[in-house]
């Protein structure tokens, strides 16, 4: 059976050129080429004061271009407004129009930008259909990866996350519906490389980030496919409001997942989590993190919707592969100080979910 495993090893550090528990602004720079099956993107998010949120992705590559060789850039932009309404405009261009820096985020996509140091970033999204953004996200927090930010799966087969900005405040304007209007609130950023696609990869993930007004705490739960027996890694970080990691762990040896009670999907059948608890455990320090499910905001049936050749495939590999975006009360208690922290409020996480089954997740 193939291994996958986070690299952490002292030779990773070397190989990459990192420092372990040190990001530098160069590793937010552009990391991938654009070989047939490699994959590079920036994502930012955002939730703001007047109900209103955004999520742009610049890509080198959108998902069904993954395969193909050389950069097939493109910039999504999705704004949801105070009344839950749907904006959204994917602009695509040429390899020609893609521009980038290996020192630091500095990516142009035609005419879209956004450049940044780890500390600020500027995010331009030009309205060229009548949706745009020009944001400034300036962190709060502290860059955080585990190990050296790859994923081995072998073969010279990899994987990554590098959270930039776990948290930060955001500043700036939103165009859409025909007006344009000044925004503040909190905002995220991670990037993401690669040359294997999830679909190989992942059997399911659970990614989930939350914003108290003194801590953040931001989950990324993996479970690798069955040809990786169903390996589960969980990447956990709590900061303090001045961006201080007060707790940190990827070791499976201390984490505990429960699934509480289930809901089964309607359009899918598929059964998905409704209300479970992370434990972390590591040296004395216990850790709760409970999500509890109280709206499904959206699900996409990549199965269903695939056509006839990449629907045999899935069947070939075994999976049906899902997404679902979920309202949810995240509460977190833990020790600090001597003195028990609990918060609790309404949050959206994500579930990738690729086979056909999560509980291998819960066998550990």
């Amino acid at each position: 059976m193939a291994n996958v495993r986070i690299m952490d090893q002292p030779a990773d550090f070397k190989n990459s050129g990192t420092e372990p528990q040190h990001v530098a602004v160069w590793e937010d720079g552009k990391r991938d080429d654009d070989r047939a099956g490699a994959f590079e993107w920036w994502y930012f998010d955002a939730v703001l004061d007047d109900g209103s949120k955004v999520v742009i992705p610049f890509n080198t590559k959108g998902n069904q271009n993954t395969q193909l060789d050389g950069a097939q850039p493109q910039v999504m932009i999705t704004i949801t407004d105070p009344d839950g309404k749907k904006y959204t405009d994917l602009t695509k261009y040429t390899a020609d129009e893609f521009q980038y820096s290996k020192q630091r985020c500095d990516v142009r996509i035609g005419p879209h930008h956004v450049a940044g140091d780890l500390k600020t970033y500027q995010i331009h999204v030009e309205p060229v259909n009548g949706i745009g953004a020009d944001l400034t996200l300036t962190s709060t927090s502290t860059p955080w990866r585990a190990g050296n930010g790859y994923f081995d799966f072998g073969n010279d087969n990899y994987f990554t996350w590098l959270c930039v900005v776990p948290r930060g405040e955001i500043t700036g304007t939103l165009t859409y519906n025909g007006q344009t209007v000044a925004v503040t609130g909190r905002g995220y950023h991670d990037h993401q490389w690669g040359n294997i696609h999830h679909v190989m990869a992942w059997n399911n993930w659970l990614w989930a980030r939350q914003n108290f007004d003194d801590y953040a705490i931001v989950v990324f739960d993996f479970v690798a496919r069955d040809t990786y027996g169903y390996k589960h890694m969980p990447l956990t970080f709590i900061q303090d409001a001045d961006g201080e990691i007060i707790y940190q762990n990827y070791d499976i040896k201390n984490t505990k997942y429960q699934v509480l009670s289930e809901y089964v999907q309607e359009s899918t059948g598929k059964s998905y989590p409704k209300k479970s608890r992370y434990t972390f455990d590591d040296h004395g320090k216990k850790i709760e993190y409970e999500l509890s499910v109280k709206e499904e905001l959206s699900i996409e049936d990549l199965y269903s919707s695939a056509p006839a050749p990449a629907k045999k495939q899935f069947d070939q590999m075994n999976i049906k592969p899902t997404y679902a975006r979920e309202f949810a009360t995240g509460t977190l208690t833990f020790e600090q100080g001597g003195q028990l922290v609990k918060r609790s409020g309404d949050m959206i996480y994500e579930f990738v979910y690729v086979g056909k089954e999560y509980r291998p997740m819960m066998e550990h």
